[in-house]
């Protein structure tokens, strides 16, 4: 999870929150436009990864997540269109036939606090909350846990929010051990080559264009990062 700094929000929702119902699905041109103008923004802000599990937006899907539900269970509807409460996720293979334990991310946390029946937003980690991406840690084998020692509150905070969002489901934990086996071959094969070794980090770290221009991170960016700065 890396940290979504504070933007401002795309002037397209600035320009229509005094007309805009608290209905996210109304079938009205402005709203849709104010939701690709959210959904682009996000996507722009987050380098085209999701703020959840880092995967790549463009090639898992994305839809505008709701930090805090819009409504149902734990549902806040005065916050449908507060930016802050916004950010991109991708679909998390929730909407392909995968076993459970291989989904994530946004409508997956949705689908855990149905089944719940009940959603604390104080317990749960924001990608937009300053210090979220030092709350987790990613080991070798690809799993994540929290970083903070068990029976403190941190460490219930993040227990809660890696079981709501399933990020150390098995379909992820895959995906990250091989990144990092890759990443620490690499970074024993260059040890005595520091400017090797720092154009491998400037190329898996810095960010590239997409097929449209815009910047982007490659996936599971902090996976990375804590392989090269452990």
């Amino acid at each position: 999870m890396r940290h979504l700094a504070p933007h401002p929000e795309p002037v397209e929702l600035t320009h229509a929150k005094p007309t805009l119902l608290l209905d996210w699905n109304r079938r009205s041109n402005k709203v849709r436009k104010v939701r690709r103008a959210i959904k682009d923004h996000l996507y722009r802000h987050q380098y085209g990864l999701c703020g959840y599990c880092e995967g790549s937006l463009g090639e898992l899907g994305r839809h505008t997540e709701h930090v805090e539900p819009k409504a149902g269970i734990g549902g806040n509807p005065a916050r449908t269109f507060d930016y802050s409460n916004l950010i991109a996720s991708c679909q998390g293979d929730t909407d392909k036939p995968k076993p459970a334990q291989d989904a994530s991310c946004g409508h997956y946390k949705d689908q855990q606090i149905h089944a719940d029946g009940v959603y604390t937003p104080a317990d749960f980690i924001s990608p937009r909350e300053p210090g979220c991406d030092q709350q987790f840690r990613y080991l070798l084998d690809g799993r994540v846990e929290p970083t903070a020692l068990a029976g403190t509150a941190d460490h219930r905070r993040a227990a809660y929010t890696l079981r709501l969002t399933g990020l150390d489901c098995l379909r992820l934990r895959n995906r990250r051990r091989q990144i990092a086996e890759r990443h620490i071959r690499q970074i024993d094969r260059y040890k005595n080559d520091p400017v090797s070794l720092q154009r491998l980090i400037n190329h898996y770290l810095g960010p590239r264009k997409d097929s449209n221009g815009t910047d982007v991170l490659l996936p599971f960016h902090t996976t990375r990062r804590q392989r090269f700065f452990p």
